[in-house]
């Protein structure tokens, strides 16, 4: 009698915080690819998938780095706004990488900050590899993104 007591309780519970929410709207994930090319610090970038802008500009911030050249390794964070050549909108991005210093590649995270205009609430993040090239640097960042 007890335990049907508690059920009862934690059934009436749990209707009351879905009645409360309301109704949730799906959010779908995307799988998407963003190649980011950076020479001599002018970066552009492409994209694979259906809910990002085929290909725009994008903005640096760097942040911070760590690490040292006795450790022979180092971790730098930052974040990127990248702006759509169609006129779509604006997202930003954060990342964290690390790299062995003389690699010819770092690889770390990225997500989502925030977005502008049909990017406005979208999510997500994933992986990132940058290949070292002669004046700059080819960033792949792979994951997925949603939009509200």
């Amino acid at each position: 009698m007890r335990c049907a007591r508690i059920l009862r309780s934690i059934m009436v519970a749990g209707a009351l915080v879905i009645a409360i929410a309301g109704p949730t709207s799906a959010r779908s994930a995307s799988p998407v690819t963003i190649e980011l090319t950076s020479i001599n610090g002018i970066e552009t970038f492409t994209t694979t998938g259906d809910v990002l802008c085929p290909e725009g500009t994008s903005e640096n911030s760097f942040e911070k780095f760590g690490g040292s050249f006795n450790s022979a390794a180092g971790s730098f964070h930052g974040y990127k706004t990248l702006t759509c050549s169609d006129g779509s909108g604006s997202f930003r991005i954060t990342y964290d990488a690390a790299t062995k210093f003389g690699s010819p590649q770092d690889q770390g995270g990225w997500h989502v900050i925030d977005g502008t205009d049909d990017y406005a609430g979208m999510t997500g993040g994933g992986n990132l590899v940058g290949t070292y090239i002669t004046d700059g640097i080819i960033d792949l960042y792979t994951g997925w993104v949603s939009l509200p």
